[in-house]
């Protein structure tokens, strides 16, 4: 009897140690495959940046700010607190402000290197292009949705946008903007009012 007692004994903790290692090898597997699920898809966060981007002549075409930024493994970027300034013959001439940003991957969309130029920047929430002319006159254009392309210097959205000057409000759906020539176009249901300025 007393035989038997150790026989059993010894083949229920057999049998218990067989389980006891299956279910860890099991919570390991488990394990791994929840870690890998959770592997980091960014590979940079930096805070507090500030980027001095160069033309083909050597002078700054654009200043890039922004509170943080997070670069992801599929080489897009995002940013918050984006501040844009553009450049004209060394002075600041156009400045843009959103909530956030995106920078696309540099060759999503190009079988080359050469395309790299058409990439743009996707802003949104509370956007606010502003300029002062060498008259000193403000215009300000507010929208919440903005595709910016800072190297032909064009900006584009489907939205609502809203453009204030010194003598005139304007509202349309969707613009197209060629910041170079200082010109916007207006794509719908484009409403405004004028003002004489006093002599």
């Amino acid at each position: 009897m007393r035989r038997f007692s150790l026989f059993l004994i010894a083949g229920i903790c057999a049998i218990a140690v067989y389980f006891g290692v299956n279910s860890f090898e099991t919570l390991t597997e488990q394990s791994a495959d929840e870690s890998a699920k959770l592997q980091l898809d960014y590979d940079a966060y930096s805070e507090g940046i500030s980027t001095v981007l160069f033309d083909d002549t050597g002078a700054i075409n654009y200043t890039l700010q922004a509170e943080r930024q997070v670069h992801f493994n599929d080489d897009s970027t995002e940013l918050e607190k984006p501040y844009i300034r553009l450049y004209e013959d060394g002075n600041s001439r156009w400045n843009i402000v959103a909530n956030s940003g995106r920078i696309s991957s540099l060759y999503a969309d190009s079988s080359s290197a050469s395309d790299a130029a058409t990439q743009s920047i996707e802003l949104s929430g509370d956007i606010e292009v502003y300029s002062l002319d060498e008259l000193g006159n403000r215009m300000q254009l507010t929208t919440d949705y903005l595709n910016f392309n800072p190297q032909t210097k064009t900006m584009e959205t489907d939205r609502l946008v809203t453009v204030v000057t010194d003598s005139m409000q304007l509202t349309s759906t969707g613009m197209f903007a060629d910041l170079n020539q200082d010109a916007i176009f207006f794509k719908r249901e484009t409403r405004g009012t004028y003002e004489n300025s006093p002599d």
